[in-house]
């Protein structure tokens, strides 16, 4: 499969910690052109909107132009950009290290962005501000974490936010993602990943799962797709993990890879079968299930190529029962023997911070002031 991979390296003079493509517009079967990236580490940073020639370019067969990004317009962040996602197609929302939420609107017409409003001081120790450290959106609902714990629940069109769950978490809250429409998943510094029903007037979470044995943070999560019981984290010592939220108190299986703490891991919106994570090692690895079976296998080596790792193990919980007639998912079989892993990014030395999926085309935001845009094989 690597030998069909081509990949593009655009440098930005920038760190980029977030990168997020646009939503694909519903009404339109062609996939997303354009994309977003937040900057980090510099003394004014920048949110900036990105167009990628993907359909001109590979009409006139230069597989270059079509992976190279262009800049379309820029605005200015204060403080590093923590947390990055779109409020429908034309605003998007940026959390930053200073506390604050701001949503920025693309006036399309100008080709430029302002910022539209900003909610400050929503992350403190006492009086003092701390980061927010990452945000999750679901239509027009957004929630912030941070460092303090502390949980903010916004509306895009309210000024006042409308609901803040002081006490969410005795630790600093890394990760957030919806679960369902009015409830999300954190993941937090203690290696727990809970999950909060924002119907609820308790502050208490609904469901707290954790990594038995050595402590060890967790600093990313995503749903599966399609079955969001599944859930897949990526933790400070390298390893994914995947959990049901049916049934389980800890992980069905970990997957040890990573040489460095797992910044993002990222399920394909259509094709679930693939999967996606991004390190502080300097790799990015693309983890294909389409062909795992059903057996009764519970340990096994899978071998991996590239930046990051040898190698990956594998362990399944031997305490996790499948029952019934239901057809098992590929993520939670306790047979990956014909997992595939492969490795994107060759002779990368400084950190992956972030990585989104549209389609063949992956977007990865470096240290390195770059931006790589890989086009992938078409998948199973």
């Amino acid at each position: 499969m690597a030998d069909s991979i081509q990949s593009f390296v655009k440098f930005v003079s920038r760190k980029i910690s977030k990168i997020k493509w646009q939503p694909s517009q519903k009404q339109t079967l062609e996939c997303s052109d354009t994309f977003v990236t937040g900057s980090w580490d510099d003394e004014k940073n920048k949110i900036c909107l990105w167009h990628l020639g993907m359909q001109e370019s590979m009409e006139r067969d230069e597989m270059d132009d079509a992976l190279e990004p262009a800049l379309k317009c820029e605005a200015d962040h204060n403080g590093d950009v923590t947390g990055l996602e779109y409020v429908g197609s034309d605003v998007i929302v940026a959390s930053s290290s200073t506390g604050s939420v701001s949503l920025y609107k693309h006036h399309t017409s100008s080709q430029t962005m302002g910022i539209q409003y900003k909610w400050q001081c929503l992350h403190s120790h006492g009086n003092h501000l701390c980061p927010c450290t990452c945000l999750a959106v679901r239509d027009k609902t957004i929630v912030t974490a941070g460092e303090d714990g502390k949980m903010v629940v916004l509306s895009a069109e309210q000024k006042s936010p409308q609901r803040i769950i002081e006490n969410a978490d005795s630790s600093t809250i890394n990760g957030l993602v919806f679960l369902r429409l009015t409830e999300v998943i954190s993941v937090n510094s203690s290696g727990q990943l809970k999950t909060y029903d924002l119907r609820s007037s308790s502050d208490a979470p609904a469901q707290t799962l954790s990594v038995s044995g050595e402590l060890t943070s967790l600093h990313s999560v995503d749903r599966h797709p399609g079955q969001p019981h599944i859930v897949a984290t990526g933790s400070g010592d390298g390893v994914l993990g995947i959990w049901d939220l049916r049934q389980e108190k800890s992980p069905v299986s970990l997957l040890e890879a990573h040489n460095g703490p797992v910044w993002e891991v990222k399920f394909h919106k259509t094709n679930s079968d693939h999967l996606f994570t991004c390190s502080e090692d300097g790799a990015v690895w693309h983890w294909d299930s389409s062909l795992v079976g059903a057996s009764h296998m519970v340990q096994t080596q899978i071998t991996g190529t590239g930046a990051g790792s040898g190698g990956a193990n594998f362990s399944v919980n031997p305490s996790f029962q499948f029952g019934g007639s239901e057809t098992l998912n590929k993520w939670l079989s306790p047979d990956n023997s014909k997992m595939e892993i492969n490795s994107l990014i060759d002779d990368n030395i400084l950190p992956v911070n972030s990585v989104d999926i549209e389609s063949q085309t992956l977007l990865c935001g470096t240290d390195s002031e770059s931006i790589i845009t890989i086009r992938l094989p078409s998948m199973r």
